[in-house]
C-alpha cells in the first residue's frame, strides 16, 4: 500500500528533526567537555592559593583594573536583570502561551548569568577565589 504524500513529508520531517536533536546533543556534550577540562581539583586549588592566578585566568591584566571590571560587571548585572523584567511585562500584557515560553527561554539563562556575574563581583571585591558551587552553597557569599 502506497503512503500518501503528506504522511511521507511528516516522516521526512521527523527524520530530519531527529538528526538535529542528535547534532544538538553532540554539540552540548563537546561544549560541556571543553568547559569541564579546566575544572579539575588541582586547578581550583591553584586559583584558591594565589589570587593573581584568578586575575590572569579571567583576563584582568593587573589588580589596579579590578574597580573598572567590577563597574562593567555591575552594568552587565543590570542588563541581565532588565531583560527578563521587560519581557515579563510584555508577557503580562499579552497573556499568550508563546510569550510564556519565550519568557522562560530568556529568564533561565539570564538567571544563571546574574548568579555568575554576582559571584565574579563577590570574588573581585573580596580578593579571594571561592569556587562557584561553594559560593552558592554558602548562601551566595552572605555567610563566610
Amino acid at each position: 500500500m502506497k503512503k500518501p504524500q503528506s504522511i511521507m513529508s511528516i516522516f521526512n520531517t521527523a527524520k530530519s528533526a531527529k538528526g538535529h536533536i542528535r547534532d544538538l546533543k553532540e554539540s552540548f556534550r563537546s561544549r560541556l567537555a571543553a568547559f569541564s577540562s579546566g575544572r579539575n581539583r588541582e586547578s581550583q586549588q591553584e586559583l584558591e592559593a594565589d589570587f593573581l592566578n584568578v586575575l590572569e585566568k579571567w583576563g584582568i591584566h593587573s589588580s589596579e583594573n579590578i574597580g573598572e571590571v567590577i563597574f562593567c560587571l555591575r552594568l552587565r548585572l543590570w542588563i541581565f536583570t532588565i531583560l527578563p523584567i521587560g519581557y515579563g511585562l510584555i508577557l503580562i500584557a499579552t497573556h499568550s502561551l508563546n510569550s510564556l515560553i519565550i519568557f522562560l527561554m530568556l529568564a533561565i539563562p539570564c538567571l544563571f548569568a546574574i548568579l555568575t556575574t554576582a559571584w565574579r563581583i563577590w570574588v573581585l571585591k573580596n580578593l579571594r577565589f571561592v569556587p562557584f558551587t561553594r559560593w552558592i552553597l554558602s548562601g551566595f557569599g552572605l555567610r563566610g
